[in-house]
């Protein structure tokens, strides 16, 4: 994602916590509601909304990186970095 795509998406964050009608659109069909909100999904991908609750907090398993893409310890940094942030936030 962008810069860009990411400010835009921070902005439809804020827009489906605060609208629910809003939010019902975003998690029943995202790529539409993204498109008219300045984000294009290409290649013929689906894209999945979920919603995390006080009892549910989903996590993403991305894709595996082709070796060239990323080398092994830049990997577990960055993985690490996420799931720490995210231990912080849960305890």
């Amino acid at each position: 994602m962008t810069q860009q795509e990411s400010k835009q998406w921070a902005g439809i964050l804020a827009r489906a916590w605060g609208d629910e009608n809003f939010k019902k659109r975003l998690l029943a069909d995202p790529a539409r509601v993204l498109k008219e909100n300045g984000i294009q999904i290409s290649g013929g991908r689906r894209v999945v909304i979920v919603e995390d609750t006080d009892k549910v907090v989903h996590l993403a398993l991305p894709q595996k990186p082709t070796s060239d893409e990323l080398a092994q310890e830049t990997l577990a940094q960055v993985a690490g970095g996420l799931l720490e942030k995210w231990i912080q936030i849960s305890s």
